[in-house]
């Protein structure tokens, strides 16, 4: 077995039970089973275990699993021409070889046809739990059977020597500065959030969070103020392709959600250290080969957070001050995939808002250099050792439901207005405003310097008469695929040839580089969906790809400091005016306090209503 998840329930059959009391719908298990050259998707009734439906996934082979990637490294070192190899590179403790078990990329070897196999490299530690990141053995490549656990063919070339890097990061061998007081967050009175029947609760906010074998963190259901904002969203695919066009790196395009499984690979989360405050820990369930529930604790990590000032002002003119403290709600959960760490992070906020970022931790990819010099797509980071440039992009699948299902996607950009009657000194601009109306004319790109976005109205009207909305916009991390047109990457990551898509809702298309991209010289996918079915007044979906160009610094090695990068969405005219005005002051007594207590009455005029309550019908 290769996997077993919940089935979701169909949309419009959800959303009648959701918000009209039909009857709930069946609870049933999608099970994906894999035999030595073919997949089948399984769907089970639960509890009864009836099969309602069973598939096979023409031209799929499943991913890598946890299982998988166990039995590929142990046999590897088990295998005496790897073995040979490696005592010709003078390694003769097999007990310190790092095994990591790649997949094998589509580039017309002559093992794609006849099996299901990844490409073994090897790591050489000076102890059990050194970094062996800083000691790659070069052009050493294990051909390994992923089906048989065995190893098919061996590549031994070039042998460079080994680097004599360090690459400790540990506690305990690095001596620790002594400059930094202890910090703590409380919440002395408790959090603000409820879990009910899986349903997460917190401010105006509701959501129900998930772990998807394949996607990792999904969100399902999230409503502001009983409000439809996101029916679901996740990282649907990631794919870390490189640069470097050296034989033992060129071929590395890991599809990390859809060849290992995010999910598969979550952390468990633990206090103090991935994170702090008052937090609540959801564990994930995931099937295992034998399809036994695998427990990964402390899966999903929710908490509140400190967000600075939410809005201030000071009156020039009285001298009277308000102040509002924001927070945000966190939605956390890391995988590791090989040497990188993902955190996969949503933010709700007071305001409506909500942020998506992607934090980067780990240990960058290395390659020995023969010449004390970097390779041409590489850069140096320590002695004889340098790390080749790549790219991490992050395709998020986000079904916005804004008011309902029937949204319609514009893009706003800002231009000058011409110099004239209307604009005498040349210093007016305004908002360009295009309705993206089928699918060809919303593949797009950002475009800092038109201060890009895209809103999603509704039909929905506020009280300015003016559409219900969210925006989506931009943040850092906007960085395109730079691998050439027609290139094995090129056509099997489509989707990273564009920021933004948006396709009508189908509820099989989820899988932005198709659901098993694993060996598929042509996986489908986004690139195949989008055509040109219209989009406007339709219930859409917007794919949304995070781009980080990584040209690595000394600075990242031996272990990389955290990167960030991410998107937003807003509300826009979703509410009548600012929905934060009911925030209360900060209870703790600051130096505005007298100042704020003696100008109230008359600073707040009786007519002004303090709530900022949502759009009207």
């Amino acid at each position: 077995m290769v996997s077993a998840v919940r089935r979701e329930p169909d949309k419009a059959e959800y959303l009648a039970w959701r918000d009209n009391g039909a009857p709930r719908p069946a609870r049933q298990a999608l099970i994906v089973l894999a035999t030595r050259d073919s997949v089948e998707e399984v769907v089970v009734d639960v509890p009864d275990g009836t099969v309602c439906h069973r598939q096979p996934v023409k031209g799929a082979r499943p991913p890598i699993t946890p299982e998988d990637y166990e039995a590929a490294a142990d046999c590897v070192v088990r295998d005496e021409r790897v073995r040979e190899a490696l005592r010709a590179r003078g390694v003769e403790d097999l007990d310190l070889v790092q095994i990591d078990v790649l997949p094998s990329g589509v580039f017309d070897h002559h093992l794609e046809a006849t099996h299901r196999f990844g490409r073994a490299v090897a790591y050489l530690r000076r102890d059990r739990f050194d970094n062996g990141y800083a000691r790659p053995i070069e052009h050493l490549i294990a051909y390994v059977d992923l089906d048989a656990h065995s190893v098919i063919e061996v590549e031994d070339g070039e042998r460079r020597p080994i680097p004599a890097a360090d690459g400790d990061y540990r506690a305990g061998v690095v001596a620790a500065r002594d400059d930094l007081r202890p910090f703590a967050l409380t919440q002395p009175d408790g959090v603000s959030f409820t879990i009910d029947d899986g349903e997460v609760r917190w401010h105006r906010w509701t959501f129900v969070p998930a772990i998807d074998p394949q996607e990792g963190l999904v969100l399902h259901d999230v409503r502001y103020d009983g409000r439809r904002v996101l029916y679901r969203g996740s990282c649907a695919e990631m794919i870390v392709p490189y640069g470097e066009p050296d034989p033992m790196h060129n071929w590395r395009t890991y599809f990390d959600a859809g060849e290992y499984g995010l999910g598969a690979c979550l952390n468990s989360l633990e206090l103090g250290c991935d994170c702090l405050g008052d937090i609540t820990y959801l564990d994930a369930y995931l099937g295992d080969h034998s399809g036994q529930a695998r427990t990964i604790a402390n899966a999903i990590c929710l908490h509140e957070e400190d967000a600075g000032i939410l809005w201030k002002h000071t009156d020039h003119a009285t001298g009277h001050v308000e102040t509002r403290r924001g927070r945000r709600f966190v939605v956390n959960a890391m995988a590791t995939v090989g040497n990188y760490e993902y955190a996969f992070r949503w933010y709700l906020n007071l305001d409506g808002s909500v942020e998506i970022e992607v934090q980067l931790h780990g240990i960058v990819s290395t390659t020995a250099t023969s010449n004390g010099r970097a390779p041409l797509g590489s850069n140096m980071v320590d002695r004889g050792l340098a790390a080749p440039h790549h790219q991490h992009m992050f395709c998020f699948r986000l079904d916005l439901d804004v008011d309902g299902t029937s949204n319609t996607v514009h893009e706003v950009e800002a231009e000058r207005v011409p110099t004239g009657p209307h604009n005498p000194i040349g210093n007016a601009f305004r908002p360009r405003v295009t309705s993206l109306r089928t699918e060809s004319a919303a593949r797009r790109d950002a475009d800092e310097g038109a201060s890009r976005i895209w809103t999603v109205k509704s039909n929905r009207r506020n009280a300015h008469d003016q559409p219900t909305g969210y925006r989506l916009v931009p943040g850092h991390g906007t960085a395109t695929l730079l691998a050439q047109p027609g290139s094995s990457v090129d056509r099997r990551a489509g989707f990273a040839r564009h920021t933004l898509w948006v396709t009508p809702y189908c509820a099989e298309e989820r899988f932005p580089a198709g659901a098993y991209p694993y060996q598929h010289a042509d996986p489908g996918g986004l690139p195949t969906w989008s055509q040109d079915r219209p989009i406007e007044n339709e219930d859409v979906v917007l794919w949304y790809t995070v781009g980080v160009t990584h040209f690595v610094r000394p600075e990242d090695w031996p272990i990389m400091p955290m990167t960030k990068a991410g998107f937003s969405l807003q509300p826009v005219g979703f509410f009548d005016r600012n929905p934060t005005l009911d925030i209360p002051p900060p209870r703790r007594t600051c130096c505005h306090s007298d100042k704020a207590a003696r100008g109230t009455e008359q600073s707040s005029p009786a007519s002004l209503p303090l709530g900022g309550r949502a759009g009207t019908p």
